[in-house]
């Protein structure tokens, strides 16, 4: 039988199957579909974020729901949240900031300068981005759940 001590332990093992498990939702999405499914998903990450500040410290939730993913970082940050995670979060927040506002416009652009000519196997650099970017956060959103439902704040 496994003592609590060995229950709470977060192998590599544990990390690459629950961030596979995160990455699932994603198979056999297009682009957009991928690029739509990123900013849900972080979407739902900053109102978890929301909700620890207001189980956790106290915060008033109808104060703070209207805050930025960056804000609410640096209230975390403020309230000396694990550093480790503050980390992988802040991260997750320049890409989603990048995201949000320029792989679309670079996407755009690039279809429009090339158009027809890219081949399909083609593999531009704003794909390979968010690929990289949806692998960062599904694995920043498996170490929060993980976190949050063990109570390893502290």
């Amino acid at each position: 039988m496994k003592t609590n001590k060995e229950k709470l332990f977060l192998s590599k093992q544990k990390i690459d199957a629950g961030t596979s498990k995160g990455l699932e939702k994603y198979k056999g999405l297009g682009f957009m579909g991928k690029f739509a499914m990123y900013m849900g998903v972080s979407q739902i990450l900053e109102l978890e974020l929301k909700r620890l500040l207001s189980d956790k410290f106290e915060y008033d939730i109808d104060k703070i729901k209207k805050w930025t993913l960056g804000k609410t970082y640096k209230e975390l940050e403020k309230c000396k949240l694990r550093p480790d995670f503050l980390v992988l979060l802040k991260n997750t927040i320049d890409n989603r900031n990048y995201i949000a506002h320029e792989i679309i416009a670079n996407k755009f652009i690039l279809n429009e300068i090339l158009g027809d000519e890219l081949p399909d196997y083609y593999y531009d650099k704003e794909s390979r981005y968010l690929d990289k970017f949806i692998y960062e956060l599904e694995h920043l959103v498996f170490l929060f759940v993980w976190t949050n439902s063990n109570n390893l704040w502290d």
